[in-house]
């Protein structure tokens, strides 16, 4: 048994539970297709004043989970479940590769751009909310956590190549709003 596998059979074996179950199910839901994230980021979008804070984390989001995609039909890795024959997962499975967690990927895509833009204490809430998504990941049983690791790390990249770019992508059409 791997580390990977270690860490799965003793979340099943020893944190899940009947309350957790509900939770950590709904939360993984919520990440499903990063639909909660695209919603976020459109109320963003709506006002002005978060305006260039949304159009920075959906270039992130964009192309952290471009990436993520092609990764994920590049490496091919099942699902844990599948490998694992003592893992039960929570939900229904996705027919999706394993390797990265795009609900991580996605999470962390805006969330990284969250923590580094000098917004106040909410950025901690959405960074503290990815961070659970992608826990929710391997509670639930359909991913390893090199999968979220790997999820976390591709998101860093892309979202520092982003906030790197992120004057030059904004001035032509946002010289006003400094972030």
């Amino acid at each position: 048994m791997n580390f990977d596998q270690m860490i799965l059979l003793s979340v099943q074996d020893f944190v899940r539970n009947d309350w957790l179950n509900s939770i950590m199910c709904t939360v993984t839901v919520m990440g499903n297709k990063g639909l909660i994230w695209l919603v976020f980021l459109l109320v963003l979008l709506l006002y002005p004043k978060t305006r260039k804070l949304g159009i920075v984390a959906g270039l992130s989001f964009i192309l952290c989970v471009g990436v993520g995609e092609v990764l994920k039909h590049t490496v091919m890795r099942p699902r844990p479940f599948l490998e694992i024959a003592d893992l039960v997962p929570l939900v229904t499975p996705s027919k999706s590769s394993s390797f990265p967690s795009l609900h991580t990927v996605s999470s962390f895509s805006v969330a990284w751009i969250f923590l580094w833009a000098p917004i106040g204490k909410i950025r901690y809430a959405v960074f503290l909310f990815a961070v659970w998504m992608a826990f929710s990941r391997i509670y639930v049983g359909v991913h390893y956590p090199s999968d979220i690791l790997g999820g976390i790390l591709l998101a860093l990249a892309g979202s520092y190549i982003v906030w790197c770019w992120k004057g030059h992508i904004l001035e032509k059409n946002y010289r006003r709003i400094k972030l």
